[in-house]
């Protein structure tokens, strides 16, 4: 599965023809968050998290990217106590639509029985100052997530002319089928959901203050499997540096 997803990956960049003039300068990022939270589902049982990335362009269009966040014993995924997000990321620009595709890798050390891998990719566009985005996440039939699980997306941003204020919202559907049901509640505790979001940020030079309010709907379905839920309507603040 994973080299099949690698050759998609490679004729995307052959068809693009990627390897142009490499930059190799890190892009750093830090984060403190008070719940770290994920298409409505806390990862970190509702705790405070620490996370860092790493990002490099080797090559025009492409970006690979490295992000590990704590995760604080989570029951979500096995009682790991940290994860790990890998992506390689593809990326051309049609007039003045933005097209990406991507492979992402999802670790958590010392329980490796709960990685698993997703494909995705997405569109987006600026309207005046309006960043809107569609995109679609698809994690194969994975023994480590229960089946199969599909995560579709839409997103919208926009910077408030004269202020530091950057005002965002989402709303995303996650679907799949279930081989195994408490394995698969790991990213769907209800079977299916709808979730949403609203993302207020204050930038100031490179340190970001932002809060996030997260809510989920199930159509009245009853989480499966020992894990909890975690969902309904939260609230999370967020503090970032970023080089």
């Amino acid at each position: 599965m994973r080299l099949r997803a690698a050759a998609l990956l490679s004729g995307l960049l052959l068809s693009g023809q990627a390897a142009q003039a490499a930059d190799w300068s890190p892009s750093l990022s830090a984060t403190l968050t008070s719940d770290e939270r994920r298409r409505g589902l806390s990862w970190s049982d509702g705790r405070p998290a620490a996370g860092a990335r790493l990002s490099l362009q080797p090559a025009d269009g492409l970006s690979l990217s490295v992000a590990g966040t704590t995760l604080r014993g989570s029951a979500r995924h096995d009682g790991a106590s940290a994860g790990i997000d890998s992506a390689i990321v593809y990326r051309r620009d049609f007039g003045a639509v933005r097209a990406d595709a991507q492979i992402s890798h999802h670790a958590f050390p010392g329980h490796g029985g709960a990685d698993y891998v997703e494909l995705g990719g997405g569109a987006g566009t600026m309207i005046g100052p309006l960043q809107l985005d569609l995109f679609a996440l698809y994690a194969p039939r994975q023994d480590a997530i229960g089946g199969d699980n599909l995560y579709l997306a839409a997103n919208a941003s926009v910077a408030v002319v004269g202020t530091p204020f950057t005002v965002g919202a989402r709303v995303g559907r996650s679907s799949g089928d279930a081989d195994d049901p408490i394995r698969s509640a790991r990213l769907r505790p209800h079977g299916r959901y709808v979730d949403a979001a609203l993302r207020i940020d204050y930038v100031r030079g490179p340190f970001t203050l932002g809060v996030d309010l997260t809510d989920t709907w199930h159509g009245g379905r009853i989480a499966t499997g020992p894990i909890a839920a975690d969902s309904g309507r939260r609230l999370a603040a967020r503090i970032g540096f970023s080089l």
